[in-house]
């Protein structure tokens, strides 16, 4: 018999990801959110079962929840203004980033309690770890969040919830900390958003400036994460309370360059920009030991995918 994966925000860049990782799996799937401007699910229509909704109202939550019969919950629930990206919608509106993000996390975890449903998986950030000369590198789980941006304040936040709801409740709560995450259907702004600018442009004869930092960066591509998601929620034992996970270490440069060998006669000037913050490059080793995961993209793959699926196209 299928289990059934319970996606709050799989309408999201992520977790639309997630919804078409967990069908593959062979999981039925139920999605649970508001309706989003732009359809990126409309490939696999009618494979899914929905509920229209907000992580702000805990009772429709536990009722859809337990109507689908859920095995798992997923929550990719974050606040968004507008196409400025998660981190600076944080900083635009503080309030409802803690609403949605911390309290709407909470109200998560009590739904799937009221619902019976013992493993919930959220998205965390690697946001939520402060200035690399803080650490030693590369930083594993055990190392203290030190934000610096309201979105990372919210995500540790929502890391101490996580733990108080496995310690109380024994609910199996995993906070997965994901880094840079890039590919088709991101639709914010930020640093991935860049990347993502150029690499949607890249076409025989054309010409694409790149102002990005001139430092090595954790980058994951979406597909890679979303069924890196999916290995954890099907786990026999119990997941790590806390999990880094990444795909790649790289540099802008280098997905520049990479973009130009996917494209011959493509070219990209990269200009470097100082970063806000530079954050520190994080270890897998956990996420090694217990999931035995291997991204299946490494750059080059990653970035020959993004501009087949998404990019201006190879003569």
């Amino acid at each position: 018999m299928s289990r059934t994966a319970f996606i709050v925000g799989g309408r999201g860049f992520v977790g639309s990801h997630a919804v078409r990782a967990f069908l593959a799996k062979g999981w039925r799937v139920h999605v649970f959110g508001p309706e989003m401007a732009t359809d990126l699910l409309a490939d696999v229509a009618g494979r899914f079962d929905e509920t229209d909704g907000s992580v702000e109202d805990a009772a429709a939550m536990a009722e859809a929840m337990t109507r689908a019969q859920s095995d798992v919950v997923l929550s990719f629930a974050a606040f968004a203004s507008g196409s400025g990206g998660l981190a600076r919608s944080g900083e635009v509106d503080v309030d409802r980033a803690f609403d949605i993000n911390v309290t709407g996390l909470r109200r998560t975890f009590d739904a799937a309690l009221e619902a019976g449903v013992g493993r919930v998986i959220w998205s965390s950030s690697t946001t939520l770890y402060g200035p690399a000369d803080l650490y030693d590198e590369p930083v594993s789980e055990s190392a203290p969040a030190r934000p610096r941006i309201v979105y990372g304040l919210t995500k540790a936040l929502g890391e101490q919830v996580s733990l108080f709801y496995r310690d109380r409740h024994g609910l199996e709560t995993v906070a997965v900390r994901l880094p840079l995450v890039f590919g088709p259907g991101l639709w914010y702004s930020g640093a991935a958003g860049k990347l993502m600018v150029m690499l949607r442009n890249a076409k025989p004869g054309g010409r694409v400036t790149l102002n990005a930092p001139d430092v090595p960066v954790d980058l994951m591509y979406v597909t890679d994460c979303a069924e890196a998601l999916e290995q954890i929620a099907a786990l026999r034992h119990a997941p790590p309370e806390r999990l880094n996970i990444n795909g790649f270490t790289t540099t802008f440069e280098e997905v520049a360059r990479a973009a130009e060998r996917v494209v011959p006669g493509f070219g990209v000037e990269v200009v470097s920009d100082a970063p806000p913050i530079l954050y520190p490059l994080i270890s897998t080793a956990l996420a090694d030991e217990s999931l035995g995961f291997s991204p299946r993209f490494d750059l080059m793959a990653a970035v020959r995918d993004l501009i087949e699926t998404e990019g201006a196209g190879v003569a």
